[in-house]
């Protein structure tokens, strides 16, 4: 979560040896005063905050330039260890291009001297805590029982040192204030104040592993003990003006952290300063480097989504909205204990984080990626020269999933981790990151968008010691586009959605991207597959939808009625309903009329206004109509399929196979009719001259079985290959995509070319993309075959229920699928074949009319 959501590209700018050409000289570092085998740690820090640590003699090779070598304390932090610290802490050195320059670190033992009034409890003394409270007035009360000795013989100005108990698990030190044997109240106390002369040693690995420590809800240890996981939503609201806002923010994933801190301070002796005592404050060193993976190798994967909902006055309006960090987790360590000399000092480190979002926003956008690397940074302060510095790392690779937008935008979405340690449960050191990714979309057309990450790194101290004022500083803030519409992401990839209702009532897509689907008793127009642009309410469910050369939509519904709405939502004309007798397709002509399937009659009206014009009685039911080059009408019924004049009349009747399905036809004419005879697919063939060119079944070698009643259409490839999506009666059978040769079978079983078989519900007729794929939605999922073999290219989850609506395409190159869920766009990489019956409709429109 630390180094979250920030490149597609690896990012390196972090601390080592330059690299060739770079024009320098030798930097000699020479440390003496150790004991042997006791290791130094000097940091020698660049201009470019490059940062290279030196634990013996070492010649450096660096680029020329001016340095700052400063040593740090050395100690095991344990009871009584020895320590060591510089002489002198920090110096400054040049080294010339082609020269050299040295520089001496003396170590020398430190003397460890403690205040004499400072009281150590031991651990019986400590467990007497009852109760600890902390008061306005930034004094704390301390009750105590059993009249231990230690806690009564304590004086007013004595500072005590209390260690973890179940009372206090950081452990408590202040100074005293009044004492009764039983309640001790303290003020606080600087550790200066307990240490007149030492050294604090802090080096550390931490490893996040939810042993021992209280995770919120929505947090828990992980499988392997390295790791969290992490699925927390947070809400937030604001308003302002009559604008009310609201956001929603969730967090889900595995979160791995390993956190390497060194935190140094040390004290000096007390010097005389016009003529007074004083007590210099400490230098204090912090360096801290986080890695988003764990020891055990595995890695940080987290998933961020970030939505808003806007309501002004004046309906839809864009909403500066401010920003909202709302926290995710507080992640506490356990205590670590870090001596000088005979005094313990509890330190505890902390994690926190928040995640919010803010910008200008109608909707939201969902986003997520994986991620390894580190970054680190810290600083130094120098008590001699009242300086201070910092430095910084960063050694990130990142890899993002491709944005899904569900509205337009302008939205910074950020985690804001921090680290903090506690001594004594008083605020210290602390080191802070916020990661953010940032969207700005233009909904043209065409839609164009850009991603930009960024992060930003600050450290500090929360609260002063003694003669050292609070510190913060803005290591680095980096900013930039890592992603833009002008890129391809991978096929399989999902590129927009819009869910919470049911999109399985056939689609279109405008030249404009703008996509109509039926829903309910309703048709929507959604740009983009995104954010609604209207909704039309229609009597009763809709069965499907076309739309015409003008960009008038039609739709048809389960109560007989057509409509004609207009591109801006608003209804141009609508029939009357035919009673029980549902219209089941509707093709549109060239010369403006508008052709229904419904009952026992093929209908005409009028596109302009809704006119009925003529009408076939076939005397049985009929499923579909399709039109060709010339304009003839081809109808299916329940024994038969029947051509009809462009003004009306059947020409042709040719007996087929019983219960025919939905048409498709060939760029020549010919009609395929989509049959079942005993639960086995069949495929019919009818010549433009209106005779039966040749009826094959399907091999059931999968014991596929179709429904008796489906009413999906088969697609035509560009080679002219056939296919048809099954779906078994029997959910014990199989659910197939089949790939039948356009020839006469040789068999009365025929095998097809191929058969794909995706184990679900299939209803919707396939699409064939113009780059070797074949497209098909199923009950559960949007799915991409190799045209070729049968081979599955990609699947996405999608959808909890069997959808009519065939896939379309949009103008970059994704494939929108309509499903009981909503809308999905998945990148294909491809668009709709050209110059055949590519998908339900045999076009983008739907139009059912060969061109």
């Amino acid at each position: 979560m630390l180094l979250l959501l920030l490149g597609l590209f690896t990012l390196a700018a972090c601390g080592g040896q330059s690299g060739g050409g770079v024009p320098g000289g030798v930097l000699r570092v020479r440390i003496t005063g150790l004991p042997a085998g006791t290791a130094a740690v000097v940091k020698v820090i660049g201009t470019d905050q490059s940062e290279r640590t030196v634990t013996s003699d070492t010649d450096l090779k660096v680029p020329a330039g001016d340095y700052v070598v400063r040593g740090l304390a050395v100690g095991s932090g344990e009871k009584d260890a020895p320590a060591y610290s510089p002489a002198v802490t920090t110096q400054s050195v040049t080294v010339g291009s082609g020269a050299g320059a040295s520089v001496k670190v003396e170590y020398q033992p430190v003397v460890t001297k403690i205040s004499p009034e400072t009281r150590v409890a031991d651990d019986a003394a400590s467990a007497t805590l009852t109760s600890l409270v902390q008061g306005s007035d930034g004094r704390t009360t301390l009750t105590f029982s059993g009249g231990n000795p230690q806690i009564t013989a304590l004086k007013a100005g004595e500072i005590l040192v209390l260690g973890p108990s179940a009372a206090a698990p950081e452990g408590h030190f202040g100074r005293v204030v009044s004492n009764d044997g039983t309640t001790v109240v303290t003020e606080p106390a600087a550790m200066q104040e307990v240490i007149q002369q030492g050294a604090f040693i802090l080096n550390r690995t931490l490893v996040v592993d939810g042993e021992g420590v209280v995770l919120p809800q929505g947090v828990r240890p992980s499988e392997v003990g390295t790791c969290l996981d992490v699925n927390r939503t947070l809400d937030a609201a604001a308003g302002t003006g009559g604008v009310a806002a609201g956001l929603k923010v969730t967090v889900s994933g595995t979160l791995c952290l390993s956190i390497n801190v060194s935190f140094n301070m040390t004290y000096h002796p007390i010097k005389l300063v016009n003529g007074k005592l004083v007590q210099p404050p400490p230098d204090v060193y912090l360096d801290s480097k986080v890695s988003t993976s764990s020891p055990d190798g595995r890695k940080t994967n987290l998933k961020v989504s970030a939505s808003a909902l806007v309501a002004t006055p004046a309906g839809e309006a864009p909403f500066e909205f401010p920003e909202i960090a709302v926290p995710v987790l507080e992640y506490w360590f356990k205590p670590i204990v870090v001596w000088t000399g005979g005094v313990p000092w509890e330190v505890t480190p902390v994690i926190s984080v928040d995640v919010g979002a803010g910008g200008t926003v109608t909707a939201g956008v969902k986003f997520g990626m994986s991620t390894e690397g580190s970054a680190g940074g810290g600083f130094s302060y120098d008590s001699n020269s009242n300086s201070t510095r910092t430095w910084s790392s960063r050694e990130l690779s990142f890899t993002p999933e491709w944005p899904v937008f569900n509205s337009t935008l302008n939205l910074k979405a950020f985690m804001e981790p921090s680290i903090g340690f506690l001594i004594y449960g008083a605020a210290g050191p602390f080191l802070g990151l916020q990661p953010y990714i940032r969207f700005k979309t233009d909904f043209g057309p065409p839609i164009s968008w850009q991603l930009y990450g960024g992060i930003g790194l600050t450290t500090g101290l929360t609260t002063a010691f003694k003669g050292v004022p609070p510190l913060s500083f803005t290591l680095y803030n980096y900013e930039a586009q890592i992603l833009s519409s002008s890129q391809t992401p991978d096929p399989g990839q999902t590129t927009g959605n819009a869910s919470g209702f049911d999109a399985g009532g056939g689609l279109v897509v405008g030249p404009d991207d703008t996509v109509y689907v039926g829903s309910g008793n309703s048709v929507r127009a959604y740009p983009y597959a995104l954010a609604p642009k209207w909704t039309y309410n229609t009597s009763s469910n809709v069965l499907g939808v076309s739309r015409g050369d003008d960009g008038t939509i039609y739709a048809w519904d389960f109560g007989g009625s057509l409509y004609a709405i207009n591109p801006d939502g608003t209804q141009k004309w609508k029939t009357d309903p035919l009673g029980n007798l549902e219209i089941r397709r509707v093709a549109l002509t060239a010369n403006g009329l508008v052709v229904t399937a419904g009952g026992n009659t093929v209908r005409t009206f009028s596109a302009a206004n809704g006119a009925p014009g003529w009408s076939d009685d076939v005397g049985e039911s009929v499923y579909s109509v399709v039109v060709d080059k010339s304009g003839n009408i081809w109808s299916n019924g329940s024994s038969s399929v029947r051509k009809h004049a462009p003004t009306g009349g059947v020409l042709a009747t040719v007996a087929a196979p019983s219960s025919p399905g939905g048409m498709a036809m060939a760029p020549d004419g010919t009609i395929y009719v989509r049959t079942i005879s005993n639960g086995v697919i069949q495929v019919s063939a009818v010549s433009p001259n209106a005779t039966l060119k040749w009826s094959k079944s399907l091999s059931n070698t999968n014991n596929e079985r179709a429904e008796a009643d489906s009413l999906s259409e088969p697609a035509v490839g560009p080679d002219g290959t056939i296919y048809i999506c099954g779906t078994p009666t029997d959910p014990m059978y199989t659910g197939s995509l089949f790939a039948v040769s356009p020839t006469a079978p040789t068999a009365s079983l025929e095998v097809p070319k191929w058969i794909y078989t995706h184990f679900e519900r299939c209803k919707a007729t396939p699409a064939v993309g113009d780059n070797g794929y074949v497209y098909i939605v199923t009950d559960k999922s949007l799915r991409a075959i190799n045209a070729s073999n049968g081979a599955l290219a990609w699947r996405v989850a999608a959808g909890n229920n069997a959808t009519e609506s065939s896939p379309a395409f949009l103008t970059n190159k994704s494939v929108v699928a309509g499903t009981s869920s909503g809308l999905i766009s998945v990148h294909a990489g491809g668009q709709l074949a050209t110059g055949t019956w590519a998908r339900e409709g045999g076009d983008a429109n739907s139009s059912r009319r060969m061109k």
